[in-house]
């Protein structure tokens, strides 16, 4: 989550949605310490982009340098390290992130992933008037639907109508949120060739995530991924392992983990019905799978989340050093 200090030189205006699963953050640049990312590099615990309005700044995101201009925009990616090198005193721009629940269900429904590895190969991307009219209102859009469902949250008077209308407000940020995703990758397939070379370890890799997102609920093992592509399980995993810095085990993993979460927070599922749901042996094995990545029950992190204890920054933790101890078997 982002924190940024007051300044009379720094403008930060922002709405969160419920749980802070989206973030909006407009930024007016001054010679202050902008997402405290100044002084010392940042983790990001959230996936968005910063469009760029006005001015300029100069960042890096995992140790690579970016200078970000008017009518440009960058996307990170969660758990990135971000830290601002400079920027002009009139910059101005939109930040907006979401974190892995929002995200993750959304990658559903994308067929083509080719945008995705783009992006991460090359987040910044200069943007046509069109694109960035586009995208500037589905962020304003966003941020009125945040508005509402705050003061509905904060409206005391009438509970029964603030439900309605906080279920509606959330479902409408659903919806933007995903038609904003689209918008992002349209800036980025409209500049690279549908035909674009990627070797072979990259069509793996791409296969592998595009396959993964539609099976893991199902498909807890890495040998499935494998045998799907023909190759043997060693060499599929160096491949996934080599091209992306994390092993299909750990990204089997993460994806169930942030599922188990989701459920877990957002719905009313029985702690078995999400076991099922998730295709694990029974609930006890479910139960002291999620302890052993969270260090809580599945039932102590959903009374958690209704105390609003705040647990991304040790989930943030667990998804930082890869879920390298998850075993699925047995």
């Amino acid at each position: 989550m982002f924190i940024c200090p007051k300044s009379s030189y720094f403008v930060n205006k922002f709405e969160k949605m419920k749980e802070d699963r989206v973030s909006i953050y407009e930024l007016v640049g001054g010679e202050v310490d902008i997402l405290n990312a100044e002084r010392s590099a940042v983790k990001l615990t959230k996936t968005g982009l910063f469009l760029c309005k006005e001015g300029e700044v100069t960042l890096s995101i995992d140790e690579t340098e970016y200078h970000v201009t008017k009518n440009s925009i960058l996307v990170y990616f969660s758990y990135s390290t971000l830290h601002i090198i400079n920027h002009s005193p009139n910059l101005r721009g939109i930040v907006i992130g979401a974190n892995l629940e929002i995200i993750q269900p959304m990658l559903y429904n994308i067929s083509n992933f080719n945008a995705l590895f783009v992006i991460k190969q090359t987040p910044l991307q200069t943007i046509s008037d069109e694109q960035y009219k586009a995208i500037s209102q589905y962020i304003s859009l966003l941020k009125d639907i945040a508005y509402k469902e705050k003061c509905c949250t904060e409206d005391t008077t009438c509970k029964p109508i603030n439900k309605t209308i906080i279920e509606i407000a959330q479902k409408q940020a659903e919806l933007l949120s995903y038609s904003l995703m689209l918008e992002v990758l349209q800036c980025y397939a409209s500049i690279v060739p549908d035909n674009m070379p990627f070797s072979r370890k990259d069509e793996v890799l791409q296969k592998f995530v595009s396959m993964l997102y539609r099976n893991y609920r199902t498909e807890h093992e890495v040998t499935y991924y494998a045998e799907q592509q023909f190759l043997t399980t060693r060499y599929f995993s160096t491949i996934v392992k080599e091209r992306s810095g994390k092993s299909p085990s750990q990204w089997i993993a993460t994806a169930l983990l942030v599922d188990a979460r989701n459920l877990l927070k957002n719905t009313n599922m029985t702690i078995k019905e999400i076991s099922d749901h998730l295709c694990f042996p029974n609930q006890s094995y479910f139960g002291k799978w999620f302890k052993n990545l969270t260090s809580a029950s599945p039932l102590d992190f959903r009374k958690g989340r209704a105390l609003d204890i705040d647990a991304d920054h040790e989930f943030a933790d667990v998804v930082q050093r890869g879920l390298s101890h998850i075993s699925l078997t047995e």
